[in-house]
């Protein structure tokens, strides 16, 4: 289905242009929602894996199951022929080949959404190259202000070509409200559609459970976590409180007494030992787009505090020793200060701990969230526009 913009008419023109929205009112939104993971196709929702890894067959996708039943969303991950996304991810840092399958298909939909630009862009791309092709609303999740791995790139020809490709957004969804700022400096054709959502975690999925606490502080991540900063911050404690380096890849162990390095786990695995542990460090690097946010939510929502660094893709999310934690950023000195404070006051970890899950609840349920993006999608949908190329 193409989607072009329109004028009201008088006449026989009129009645068919009025009968025609009636139509499309009547029908569920029908939109294309375009990731870069692999999603699996299964028969019963599985515990061990994360929410947006799968599909049950005939129900909704990830946050979707939140919203109405009039919303048809079908999903295209990044997988390709052969599986060439790998080779593409490796030495393009995006995925040409599914995103110019979105593009054809678009037109069957009411709108395409992308996650992310490995794929959003090569749409945008396309749809600023073709304007008359595919007229489809795009709304694309930027998690990585704009181009995630070109950011900063000194490539004129990459930053001509992420200006280009974004010209055509309808909307971008941001879950960092800095981001807005970063746009108006850097793309300011997109911070006149650009929309901060909070990120959101499932309470039911994450939630507190009673159960013994080990002697453990716990660092959840595999990748683009400071490790060897953490580790030396905590070499200086000498307490004999275990650190926990969960998902660290092989390559990055660190030997260090009082450390435990332990390879990726399943979803419920990794539930059970951050509600074991005493609290949650994430040394986060400081970067311009959203990052490590799940991980921090996800933690929270199981009633933990959390200790990350003040960086702007937490600034929304926690306030400093009410609902979690913060230290200077990249300070070994300051995050050495901040975890002998937390190892000694038990009882204000947990206090902050039951106040990070009221703060889920309240206001970074998954929800919540959904609630906002599909208000989102269903007015870009509906006012059926997009930019003028």
């Amino acid at each position: 289905m193409t989607i072009t913009e329109s004028s009201p008419v008088k006449g026989v023109g009129a009645e068919n242009s009025a009968a025609s929205l009636e139509a499309d009112a009547a029908r569920p939104l029908r939109i294309l929602f375009c990731v870069n993971w692999p999603v699996e196709s299964l028969n019963r929702p599985d515990a061990t894996r994360f929410s947006p890894d799968y599909r049950v067959t005939g129900h909704p996708y990830w946050f979707f199951k939140h919203a109405s039943s009039d919303i048809d969303v079908e999903v295209l991950d990044c997988r390709s022929f052969l599986r060439i996304d790998r080779a593409e991810r490796r030495w393009a840092r995006c995925y040409p080949s599914k995103g110019t399958l979105a593009w054809f298909r678009s037109r069957r939909y009411d709108l395409i959404l992308s996650h992310g630009g490995q794929m959003g862009l090569v749409v945008g791309l396309l749809q600023s190259l073709f304007p008359n092709v595919s007229r489809v609303p795009h709304v694309m999740f930027d998690v990585g202000a704009i181009s995630g791995g070109y950011s900063g790139s000194n490539s004129a020809l990459i930053n001509a070509g992420c200006t280009y490709a974004v010209k055509s957004l309808a909307a971008t969804i941001c879950h960092s409200s800095p981001q807005l700022e970063f746009y108006r400096e850097r793309y300011p054709e997109v911070a006149k559609v650009a929309h901060f959502i909070p990120l959101g975690v499932d309470t039911e999925e994450f939630h507190p459970e009673p159960c013994a606490q080990e002697d453990e502080m716990i660092c959840v991540g595999y990748v683009l976590r400071d490790w060897k900063l953490l580790v030396r911050a905590y070499a200086s404690l000498k307490t004999t409180t275990r650190l926990v380096l969960l998902g660290i890849p092989n390559s990055e162990r660190i030997s260090q007494p009082g450390v435990i390095c332990v390879p990726r786990v399943s979803i419920e695995e990794m539930r059970q030992r951050i509600r074991r542990a005493k609290f949650v460090v994430l040394p986060i690097p400081k970067v311009d787009f959203s990052i490590g946010q799940q991980t921090f939510l996800q933690s929270m929502a199981l009633g933990k505090s959390v200790l990350l660094p003040d960086i702007p893709a937490a600034r929304d999310y926690i306030r400093d020793g009410e609902t979690g934690f913060t230290y200077l950023a990249d300070s070994e000195e300051d995050l050495s200060r901040k975890l002998r404070e937390l190892l000694s006051s038990v009882e204000r970890v947990e206090y902050v701990g039951r106040a990070a899950r009221s703060a889920i609840e309240s206001q970074f349920a998954e929800e919540i969230m959904t609630t906002r993006i599909v208000d989102l999608l269903r007015m870009t949908a509906r006012s059926r526009t997009v930019p003028n190329l």
